[in-house]
């Protein structure tokens, strides 16, 4: 995205949160905060306090896991700028550096670990994660070693013991350790699959987060909570930027979220509420990871169809649909991922 764009997004943004209630909730992934940024997935401490201080001074509440999962439920009161801040792995750099800017900003987060990592160099220690619950956090799952849980799609057996392995005794660790009640399951990679899903379900997880794009909204599935990752090269419009996404309800997505292929020619989903489309109100956009689309909206039935310029390799892929608003300059966005079957590696975020 140009530049002039980016910032034209940003004077939106500051303008509209001044006057507006907003009444979704975005989520952040992060991963390691530190004085100089060591990586991708590494923020300096002075942009993480930039983009704390950002949404502070608008008023905006963190919420905890528990929270969270209420603010999205059907029952829930009217969402009013209230934001999900959330690091993955468990790096001792989140309890050193970020909780610290967190409690001066009155803010609280949600920690996604994975027992293998917890207590080695890099990483927490659980009496470090039991001070973080003692401050209002979450600690989530975020499996056991960190690895594709899409990697064993094509033997059942062998990917029930895995799953029961990477989730359900991983979960078992943690709340055994700090003594908590695990409601999430973080994915890694941003990867799941139909089956992960159905084993978070049998577990009674109360729900999951993915890296899949948009924002999240009252009624929303809580096991396809939407995150936005934050990354080391992202200034402060890029941070605007992926705050800014609003969000956009789908339903009838083909394929389905999670859903493992043969093969991708052709995908679509009905965006129910648009039931005033026209090219001089709305720029409306499909995409696919890596691949040419095309696609049309059938505006009777609300449903947009896309088809894909050539085949796909195995992997993970995200598709993402887009809906800006001329009038409001405000774009929302909906992804969600899928598997083609055979031996993959994953996406990655």
């Amino acid at each position: 995205m140009k530049k002039n764009t980016l910032i034209i997004l940003t004077v939106i943004l500051l303008l509209s949160a001044t006057v507006h209630a907003r009444t979704d909730i975005a989520a952040f992934c992060y991963h390691q905060v530190e004085p100089s940024a060591s990586g991708k997935f590494s923020l300096t401490l002075e942009k993480f306090k930039n983009q704390l201080d950002y949404l502070k001074k608008r008023n905006y509440k963190s919420l905890n896991s528990e929270e969270l999962l209420a603010a999205i439920s059907t029952s829930s009161a009217t969402i009013e700028n209230q934001v999900v801040i959330t690091f993955d792995d468990g790096f001792k750099t989140v309890y050193d550096y970020a909780f610290p800017a967190m409690q001066e900003a009155g803010f609280k987060g949600i920690v996604c670990v994975y027992p293998s990592f917890i207590g080695s160099r890099l990483a927490m220690t659980w009496q470090q994660l039991k001070e973080l619950i003692k401050a209002g956090w979450s600690v989530e799952c975020h499996s056991m070693s960190h690895t594709n849980l899409s990697s064993l799609h094509e033997d059942p057996a062998r990917e029930k013991a895995f799953l029961q392995h990477e989730i359900v005794a991983a979960r078992q660790i943690i709340e055994s350790k700090l003594g908590n009640r695990v409601k999430l399951m973080v994915w890694p990679y941003g990867v799941y699959t139909q089956n992960t899903i159905q084993t978070i379900k049998d577990a009674d997880f109360a729900g999951a987060m993915t890296v899949d794009g948009g924002a999240n909204y009252k009624g929303i599935s809580p096991y396809m909570i939407k995150r936005q990752v934050i990354y080391n090269t992202d200034d402060m419009d890029k941070f605007l930027m992926r705050f800014g996404m609003a969000a956009l309800p789908l339903t009838d997505q083909h394929p389905q979220p999670g859903q493992v292929v043969e093969q991708l020619a052709t995908f679509s989903c009905k965006i129910a509420n648009l039931s005033d489309y026209s090219p001089e109100k709305y720029v409306l956009n499909a995409k696919t990871t890596g691949k040419k689309v095309s696609f049309s909206f059938d505006q009777a039935n609300r449903t947009l169809t896309a088809s894909v310029a050539s085949n796909f390799a195995p992997g993970n892929y995200f598709i993402d649909i887009y809906l800006r608003d001329k009038k409001t300059g405000v774009t929302a966005q909906n992804g969600w991922l899928f598997t083609v079957a055979g031996e993959n590696k994953p996406v990655g975020y």
